[in-house]
């Protein structure tokens, strides 16, 4: 997963993390508060009711006495409590009703409910009063029930009051969470931006410094922001500067080099060549002379290639016909002993935008290692459709052993001993400078390089 897809993916985790739990402490919170308050509410109105009632008088309550005055009189009380609680009744230690706010129940009923509430009912004979959990009535209704301990006798007062904060509250949480959904999605919305943007500015940094890994020193590297990404390409640029000024300062040091080198080359060619030239044919020292000046030009040809690897000039490209370089490169490549060289291009221009010298070098670099690996015949050819255009070097060699085919484009490999390691990855540099590229099949007899230039 991209970078910034990941970042936007934290951000809302984040996001959705905080609010969710953020929102359910505020709602556990105000529940709690609320509950709370109905509890001291419950509690207030079920002393303030009890006030006046003579526990040991309602304790002596017996089933038929519903018309006595004494029933009516606590059912008439309880009654009155109709505008701030849901019912109210009284009942023995048993759990037997003695008195009810609603008609119809009569002295000694069970109420099976109480059952669930023992604890509760404890704890209000122990301490005088009490209050029980929320709970849901058949319609699906929340009530709270509250108990007060009588004064002078066994029975407990129970008044309920219905939980009328659960739904406004229930519209809160409602409200919150579309709230939550609709700030996740701006946070989203901003968090793919701002990651966005960061990403960019890591993406321009990342291809800046490809680049300078690749030896791409011509364009800068983008200032960025600020802060620790705009310190970051500050640096980037920094090194870039600081690579260009160093590899100047060595190519520079390389051309003297080779500059010194090369004079004394030419006066030991110059005077082998002179020397030869006084002997007679059959005489072992000219022969001996002869090697002397091959192995000079040599030497001043990995000169040559150094220079040409370390320090390419800019292709001067213009619109050319492949087969021409081709054609001087093999001339270039001249007798090759008992090999056979065959050149075989297309009766009709191949035209390129490209470099001619750098073609013809890169032909010429591929036909030297096809000639040094042939067992037989090279042959170069070249082909084209329109948009592009390609030239092949096949030799029919032993092939390139797989463990080195990584590698045979690195500068300075090589598997002769006579060899520098710069010829192919020349021929790559100048070839992707030129809009190409550079590929290669090989296998036991059949070795072939394939040169692409894009039109």
């Amino acid at each position: 997963m991209p970078l910034r897809y990941r970042l936007a993916v934290a951000f809302v985790v984040f996001a959705a993390g905080a609010l969710g739990i953020g929102g359910w402490l505020v709602y556990r919170s105000t529940r709690g508060l609320l509950e709370a308050g109905l509890d001291e509410k419950l509690e207030a109105v079920a002393v303030s009711a009890s006030l006046g009632i003579d526990g040991d008088l309602v304790s002596q309550l017996r089933p038929g006495d519903e018309a006595t005055r004494l029933f009516q009189a606590y059912s008439t009380r309880l009654r009155e409590l109709a505008p701030v609680s849901a019912s109210a009744f009284i009942f023995d230690s048993a759990g037997g009703l003695l008195v009810a706010s609603w008609p119809g129940p009569a002295i000694g009923d069970r109420v099976h409910s109480l059952d669930l509430y023992g604890a509760e009912i404890e704890e209000a004979r122990a301490t005088g009063t009490a209050t029980t959990t929320l709970f849901q009535d058949e319609g699906g209704r929340w009530y709270k029930l509250g108990f007060v301990r009588l004064d002078d006798g066994p029975a407990v007062l129970a008044v309920s009051m219905p939980a009328s904060f659960l739904e406004p509250l229930e519209r809160l949480r409602a409200q919150m969470i579309s709230f939550a959904l609709v700030a996740l999605a701006a946070i989203a919305l901003a968090a793919a931006i701002l990651s966005r943007g960061l990403t960019r500015a890591l993406e321009q940094l990342s291809g800046a410094a490809r680049r300078i890994g690749e030896g791409q020193y011509a364009d800068p590297v983008p200032a960025g922001a600020g802060g620790e990404v705009g310190q970051l390409a500050r640096a980037l640029e920094e090194m870039r500067v600081a690579i260009i000024r160093r590899e100047e300062e060595l190519r520079l040091m390389l051309a003297q080099v080779a500059h010194e080198i090369r004079n004394p080359l030419g006066g030991i060619e110059l005077f082998a060549g002179a020397a030869a030239e006084g002997l007679p044919v059959a005489d072992e020292r000219r022969g001996h002379l002869e090697k002397i000046r091959a192995e000079a030009r040599e030497l001043d040809r990995v000169i040559t290639d150094f220079l040409t690897f370390a320090k390419p000039q800019e292709p001067a490209q213009r619109k050319i016909d492949l087969r021409e370089p081709l054609e001087e490169a093999a001339l270039m490549i001249g007798d090759a002993g008992e090999l056979e060289v065959r050149v075989e291009l297309p009766a009709e221009p191949l035209y390129i935008v490209a470099d001619p010298d750098q073609v013809k070098r890169i032909a010429v670099n591929l036909l030297r290692n096809a000639v040094a690996a042939a067992q037989q015949r090279v042959v170069l050819t070249a082909s084209g459709n329109g948009e592009r255009a390609s030239l092949t070097v096949s030799d029919d060699g032993p092939g390139i052993a797989e463990d080195v085919r990584d590698r045979i484009f690195q500068p300075f490999f090589t598997t002769r001993a006579d060899g520098a390691g710069l010829g192919l990855a020349i021929v790559r540099k100048l070839a992707e400078a030129n809009a190409g590229s550079v590929d290669f099949e090989t296998r036991e007899g059949e070795t072939s390089f394939v040169v692409t230039f894009e039109n």
